[in-house]
């Protein structure tokens, strides 16, 4: 019963790690779109500060710099920015 036990606590870290590496893609989703928006069709400025400013207030969310880099550097190839 031990092992079940652990499998569901690495299963639950698991998910959670997961759930948070969503939202920070959400946040950089949302940090590309209001940046856009403001460009009005000029050059898209984004930075891996409006990434942490968005999770901090839209999900209480503390994201690494480097991550923020990371992940708005990938979303913005995705999206055609990039």
């Amino acid at each position: 019963m031990i092992g079940w036990r652990g499998r569901r606590e690495r299963a639950a870290v698991r998910r959670d790690a997961e759930h948070q590496g969503r939202r920070v893609v959400a946040a950089a989703d949302w940090a590309i779109t209001l940046a856009v928006r403001r460009a009005g069709g000029g050059p898209v400025r984004v930075t891996p500060e409006d990434v942490q400013r968005w999770a901090a207030e839209n999900f209480l969310l503390d994201v690494p710099a480097g991550l923020a880099a990371d992940v708005l550097t990938a979303r913005l190839r995705v999206r055609g920015y990039g």
